[in-house]
């Protein structure tokens, strides 16, 4: 701060300006302070000038870096909660079944899971829904259903990989081939989730979630392979 007020002291108004306007924004406040130190009206109101054209520069690199961080938190959080969420409504559901009770998560370990893989991608499917209608950075981007089909198509892959029983809708292959076919659904649906939360792709396979649901079908269909 001291060599801020040496330089203002020294300085003429023409040499000061062009050293305000290589400074940062942070910067900026502290040769504003030196300047109301020193009581020069001038240079106040130069450093004031500078402040307020690099404003909505600031403000605009704020939003951006806000955004990133909450598209990070998209990216990590949505898929971990959607599947490992449909995972945890499944045994729910199924315990309130058998109980006419929720169970705790100690009471929940007596449900078998495997015998309730086929139905977990579409408990998946509505948390995923759930979550993103709930989360004001989803539900801005509207694509509420894609997200929830993604949730389904990604649920299936992480099911096939995990437990090599990939839940097809007409067929669960053997663990080879589930989990060779819960790679590729893995994959795709991954490229279409991270593309709903950036927007960047704007091609017919990215407008809805419905190519994915083909492609997912059509994939699935490897597992008939074993019975050739």
């Amino acid at each position: 701060m001291k060599n801020c007020a040496e330089n203002q002291s020294e300085e003429s108004l023409e040499a000061f300006t062009k050293r305000i306007h290589k400074l940062s924004y942070d910067e900026l406040y502290d040769e504003l302070d030196a300047a109301e130190k020193a009581e020069s009206e001038e240079r106040i109101a130069i450093v004031e000038k500078r402040i307020d054209e690099l404003e909505p520069i600031e403000k605009k690199k704020k939003e951006l870096q806000e955004e990133e961080e909450k598209l990070k938190r998209a990216i990590g959080m949505w898929p971990l909660f959607t599947v490992f969420g449909g995972i945890y409504a499944t045994r729910q559901i199924a315990y309130y079944i058998q109980n006419k009770q929720f169970g705790s998560t100690e009471a929940l370990k007596t449900i078998n899971l495997t015998e309730l893989l086929p139905y977990v991608p579409y408990a998946s499917a509505v948390v995923g829904i759930i979550i993103a209608y709930s989360w004001s950075y989803l539900r801005r981007k509207k694509r509420t259903l894609d997200l929830g089909i993604t949730g389904l198509c990604l649920s299936k892959a992480v099911i096939g990989l995990l437990y090599g029983s990939f839940p097809g809708f007409f067929i669960t292959p053997g663990a080879f081939l589930s989990r060779v076919i819960a790679g590729i659904v893995l994959t795709l649906s991954l490229v279409f989730m991270y593309n709903i939360f950036t927007g960047k792709r704007t091609e017919r396979f990215f407008d809805n979630a419905w190519p994915l649901l083909l492609i997912t079908t059509a994939i699935e269909q490897i597992g008939w392979l074993e019975h050739l």
